[in-house]
C-alpha cells in the first residue's frame, strides 16, 4: 500500500511515518512538504527504502491532484487546518483516495462533514480529527459514556502535565531536534500548533449545552478539573470540535471542550489574544512571539523558578469526564491514559493518526464517507494498538478508570 504523507516531514508528520514504517501493509510512504530540503534531510536521516520525498504546494490543485492520484491512502498533518483542510478534502475526494488527517478546527470540522454525501458517492472513508483531541479525546468519551445509564455533562479537556509519563521512541523515528541540528539556523516561522491555538481564541467558539449548539468567548473560564488522585487544575473553553462532533453519536445534555494550560499560560494568551484583535500585532508575529514566551517558562522550570511549578501533580494530559446516572445513582466517570506515546504533542497526536490508517489499510474500518474517530474506529481495538506505544500490554493496562458517586 502506496502511503503520501502531506507534511510529513513535520513534528506530527514524523512520528506518523515512523509507525507506519513499521507496517507490513505499508509499500511505500512519500514525504510531501513545501519544504524539499526539509523533507529530503529527514528520509536520508532514516534511511528506508520505503521512503521516498517530493516538494509539493498544496495550492497547486493540478500537481496535488496527479501526487494524490498515485497513491492508495493519503494522510495529513499540514496545519493551521483553517487554511487547508477543505482544500486537500476537496482533492482527496476528487481523486477518489481514502483519507485521515488530524484537524483540530472546528470551522473547517463543520465544513468537510458536509461534503460525506460526496465521499459516499466517491467510495472513499475520509476519518478527520484522528490525533490527541480530537481522536484519543472522542473515542474515551464514547467509553466513559459506556459505563452509564443517563449523561448529563461530557468534558472533554487537555492540558500540560509535569512529569510526563511517556513510551520509548518508536525505532525509526527522528526528533526535532536532530532535524534542526541537521538543518542548521533556519528563517524563524510560525508554529502551526500555536498559531491554531492563537487563532481559536479570536472568535466565539461552539459549545453544547442544554441539547443545542451555543456559542461563547473562548477561554472562559471553567471550574478547576478535578481527577482523582492529582491536584486540581485551572480550566478554560477551548474551541475544538469535540462540543460539535460528539452530540452525533452521544446523548448528552452538555458537551464542552476545556484546556488546562495553567492561569500563567493562559494570561498570556488572553494578553496576546487581545494584542491581535486590536491590530497591534499579526497572529503570525503572535505566535512567533508565544513560543519565545514558552521556551523562557521553561527555561526557568529548569532552574526550579518558574510559575510552570502550578502544572506539577496536575491531571494527565488527555482526560475525559462523563456526569449521569447509572442504576438510578449519579455517577462521575473519569477517564485517562496511565502512560502516552513518546515525545508529547508529536508522540500523542502521530501515533493516533499511524494506528488508524493501519487500521484501515487492514480492513477493519468500512463505513463511508467524511467521518469522526468515534463514528468510524472502535475503542477498544485503537486503545490495545496504542498501548505497546505507551509500554502497555493492551486498552486494559493503558486506561485509567474512576467511577465515584456524584
Amino acid at each position: 500500500m502506496k502511503v503520501l504523507a502531506l507534511g510529513g516531514c513535520g513534528d506530527m508528520g514524523r512520528m506518523a511515518v515512523a509507525v507506519l514504517l513499521e507496517s507490513p501493509s505499508v509499500s511505500k510512504i512519500t514525504v510531501a512538504d513545501i519544504n524539499y530540503n526539509l523533507a529530503k534531510i529527514f528520509i536520508e536521516m532514516i534511511g528506508s527504502d520505503k521512503l521516498d520525498a517530493i516538494q509539493i504546494d498544496i495550492n497547486d490543485k493540478d500537481k496535488m491532484m496527479d501526487l494524490i492520484s498515485s497513491h492508495d491512502i493519503v494522510i495529513n498533518t499540514v496545519g493551521p487546518f483553517y487554511k487547508f483542510e477543505k482544500l486537500i478534502v476537496d482533492a482527496v475526494i476528487e481523486a477518489k483516495k481514502p483519507f485521515l488527517d488530524i484537524c483540530d478546527d472546528w470551522k473547517p470540522t463543520l465544513d468537510v462533514l458536509e461534503m460525506s454525501e460526496q465521499a459516499k458517492n466517491a467510495g472513499i472513508t475520509a476519518i478527520i480529527g484522528v490525533g490527541a483531541s480530537p481522536g484519543i479525546s472522542n473515542l474515551m468519551a464514547v467509553l466513559a459514556s459506556s459505563k452509564l445509564d443517563e449523561i448529563e455533562e461530557l468534558i472533554t479537556a487537555w492540558g500540560e502535565s509535569f512529569p510526563a509519563k511517556e513510551g520509548k521512541k518508536p525505532r525509526y523515528y527522528v526528533t526535532g531536534k536532530k532535524i534542526r541540528k541537521r538543518l542548521g539556523k533556519q528563517p524563524k516561522k510560525a508554529n502551526a500548533a500555536l498559531e491554531h491555538l492563537l487563532f481559536e481564541t479570536l472568535k466565539d467558539i461552539p459549545t453544547f449545552k442544554d441539547g443545542k449548539i451555543v456559542y461563547i468567548e473562548s477561554l472562559i473560564e471553567h471550574e478547576p478539573l478535578d481527577f482523582p488522585g492529582y491536584k486540581k487544575a485551572y480550566a478554560c473553553h477551548i474551541g475544538h470540535p469535540e462540543p460539535i462532533t460528539l452530540p452525533r453519536t452521544i446523548k448528552a445534555n452538555t458537551i464542552c471542550n476545556l484546556c488546562y494550560m495553567g492561569k500563567t499560560f493562559t494570561d498570556i494568551v488572553r494578553e496576546y489574544r487581545k494584542k491581535i484583535l486590536e491590530k497591534e500585532i499579526s497572529i503570525k508575529d503572535a505566535t512567533i512571539a508565544l513560543e519565545d514566551e514558552i521556551k523562557r517558562l521553561m527555561k526557568r522550570a529548569m532552574a526550579g523558578r518558574s510559575p510552570l511549578k502550578e502544572y506539577l501533580g496536575g491531571p494527565p494530559m488527555l482526560t475525559t469526564y462523563v456526569t449521569g446516572i447509572k442504576d438510578g445513582k449519579r455517577k462521575k466517570v473519569c477517564l485517562s491514559l496511565d502512560k502516552f506515546p513518546y515525545d508529547e504533542m508529536a508522540g500523542v497526536t502521530g501515533v493516533p493518526l499511524a494506528i488508524a490508517t493501519i487500521l484501515l489499510i487492514e480492513g477493519k474500518i468500512t463505513k463511508k464517507g467524511v467521518l469522526t474517530p468515534e463514528e468510524s474506529i472502535d475503542p477498544i481495538e485503537f486503545f490495545d494498538r496504542l498501548a505497546p506505544y505507551c509500554d502497555k500490554k493492551n486498552a486494559e493496562d493503558l486506561l485509567i478508570w474512576e467511577i465515584v458517586d456524584k
